[in-house]
């Protein structure tokens, strides 16, 4: 995530955000974009009853040269408050599934190891299935409430 603009989201903001009190939910069906041959992105728009934060959304991004590596972020007035990297390196941890949260006070993130996250093997390929699972037990962090039928497979893939 790196450095955003300290208290872009307040810290009282952010607490109701990432609560039940912020009734997120997602609004229609994930929609699957390329920007490149080989990283996809979907992504479900969030409406949520907080004020100045009532559209966010969230997303998955899967890089086909390394797909057990998905990434999966909640951004709200552009900013990333949540993000969960898969299989992915952050000091210190070398190759561990970990997620970032947005720190208002500095505009930075810090970075914790989940448990609540299902387990993807390292590998050129990824169990059907796999992806969603990941996107929503992200979705259940973040407070996020799906709705029936959301999930679209990308074309030529079904994970």
């Amino acid at each position: 995530m790196g450095q955003h603009r300290p208290n872009a989201v307040s810290a009282q903001v952010l607490d109701t955000l990432l609560s039940h009190l912020a009734e997120a939910t997602a609004v229609g069906a994930l929609t699957w974009d390329s920007k490149r041959s080989f990283l996809h992105t979907g992504q479900i728009q969030v409406q949520t009853r907080v004020q100045g934060c009532e559209l966010g959304k969230l997303q998955v991004v899967v890089n086909d040269l390394a797909p057990s590596e998905p990434r999966c972020q909640y951004l709200v007035n552009d900013v990333p408050i949540r993000r969960l990297d898969v299989n992915d390196v952050h000091r210190p941890w070398p190759r561990r599934t970990h997620k970032h949260r947005y720190v208002p006070e500095t505009g930075k993130d810090d970075a914790y190891i989940p448990d609540d996250i299902p387990d993807v093997p390292f590998g050129p390929t990824v169990a059907p299935g796999t992806y969603r699972r990941v996107f929503e037990a992200f979705a259940a962090e973040c407070w996020v409430t799906l709705p029936e039928g959301y999930w679209t497979e990308r074309k030529g893939v079904a994970r």
